[in-house]
């Protein structure tokens, strides 16, 4: 890392042991916040099953979480949890008036699994 190492900010919990406990305090409550995001996306997104070896494939999986995170958070207007609650009924409405639009033009049901990828 230019102008030193993660080491000298103190942000790194390999050196944590030797600084004072306030320091630590501070140190976890900044880390909390950030494994409180990673666990909320990981559940509320089902990202938990990524493997990504490359740098390149790390950042593009990020580029992912943080926008469908965002626009969650947008489209709500609260927070990510109301965002994709939204989206989910959002889809699921969409489903229900595209069956309904199929039955009305009297699509066979096999089609319509089809499309919709259940058949």
């Amino acid at each position: 890392m230019e102008g030193g190492s993660a080491d000298d900010t103190g942000t790194s919990p390999l050196r944590l042991e030797h600084r004072p406990g306030i320091e630590r305090l501070r140190y976890y409550a900044q880390r909390w916040t950030i494994e409180c995001f990673f666990r909320q996306a990981k559940d509320q997104l089902k990202l938990d099953g990524y493997r990504v070896r490359h740098m390149q494939a790390v950042k593009r999986y990020w580029a992912v979480v943080l926008l469908a995170c965002v626009y969650s958070i947008a489209e709500s207007r609260q927070n990510l949890s109301a965002g994709l609650e939204l989206l989910r009924s959002r889809k699921g409405h969409r489903v229900v008036e595209f069956i309904y639009d199929a039955a009305k033009q009297d699509i066979p049901i096999d089609v319509i699994k089809k499309q919709l990828r259940i058949a």
